[in-house]
């Protein structure tokens, strides 16, 4: 059996939420797109309505209706399941979470409250936030450093937050690969048992070799399989080869995290609509969608990386029918 910690090592894909062209949620083809995920080797856990999801943009009773269906299918597939909250206050994540108690989820992830990018804030009023949560509930928490820097957490408050009990796993997404470094040496040097899930797809490989025990990034919503496999490669020590599995991912990674950032989902969606996990590729207002040269050029070129896959995936077979293969 294996304990709370271990359970969060491996590849996270916090997975789109989909919605009718009318924008209401599409639960058929959000199970579809859950069963899916959860049938792929090296998928250790779904994450329901993090930004990928456009979370911050569902209603709560919405989100309630995506964990109890998500977190059933994750559950009978012996998968982990996280939500994201977004509380804007203390009373409101315990509230939130003691929800999440009753529901079909592992874990919750929390966006930091708003309050914690104005102006200087310091570390204790952080701290405090979470000591707050961790002795209202049982459920196991995951902290999020998100990329955006009024809201990151300094070395020494993350450090403090990961002596809690409950705390669990870090999502580092600062994409600031010293911050990231920093973080991961002092967590060492403390004995830290906290897990640390790279969110940072611009050195997801090299997360691996400071230390990060897996990924929990939205581009793995696509070509899930390749980002399975560089997070095992990562996982077991083999730098280089996590390497070169980024490198031949890199080209899909910019188009879908090209500017405006913002639209990101809706390129994942163009992709698994295309890929016919989901009905629509429809995102929610403010996000506006792409135009139809963007959609031919993403396609385009997820094409040509799947292609590239399966030449790679023959050659593979042949060499070892050969005897060549390693």
């Amino acid at each position: 059996m294996q304990n709370s910690q271990e359970r969060f090592h491996g590849l996270f894909i916090p997975y789109v939420t989909p919605f009718e062209e009318s924008g209401a949620l599409d639960i058929e083809s959000l199970e579809r797109l859950a069963t899916h995920f959860v049938s792929l080797n090296g998928v250790a856990g779904l994450v329901s309505c993090a930004r990928i999801g456009e979370g911050p943009v569902l209603t709560v009773h919405e989100k309630r209706r995506v964990y109890e269906s998500v977190g059933k299918i994750a559950r009978n597939a012996g998968r982990v399941h996280i939500a994201t909250i977004t509380p804007q206050s203390t009373d409101e994540a315990i509230n939130l979470v003691r929800d999440l108690e009753t529901l079909p989820v592992d874990a919750a992830m929390i966006f930091p409250p708003l309050l914690f990018a104005w102006g200087k804030v310091e570390g204790e009023l952080k701290f405090r936030f979470f000591e707050d949560l961790t002795r209202s509930t049982n459920l196991p928490l995951v902290l999020f450093q998100i990329p955006v820097k009024s809201y990151w957490y300094d070395v020494e408050t993350i450090c403090r937050i990961a002596r809690l009990e409950k705390v669990v796993a870090l999502k580092e997404a600062s994409f600031d690969i010293k911050l990231f470094t920093d973080t991961m040496q002092q967590l060492e040097r403390q004995n830290a048992t906290m897990e640390v899930l790279t969110g940072n797809d611009r050195f997801v490989a090299e997360s691996y070799r400071l230390g990060a025990s897996g990924a929990l990034i939205g581009v793995s919503n696509v070509a899930t399989e390749k980002w399975a496999a560089m997070d095992a490669a990562g996982r077991a020590g083999d730098f280089e080869n996590a390497a070169a599995i980024q490198k031949e991912l890199e080209s899909l990674k910019e188009l879908i995290f090209s500017e405006p950032i913002v639209e990101a989902v809706a390129r994942i969606k163009v992709i698994l609509e295309h890929e016919d996990l989901i009905k629509s590729a429809t995102v929610r207002r403010p996000q506006l969608g792409i135009g139809e040269s963007e959609k031919k050029q993403l396609l385009d070129t997820y094409r040509t990386l799947k292609e590239k896959a399966y030449r790679s995936s023959e050659d593979f077979s042949e060499r070892r029918k050969s005897g060549t293969a390693p």
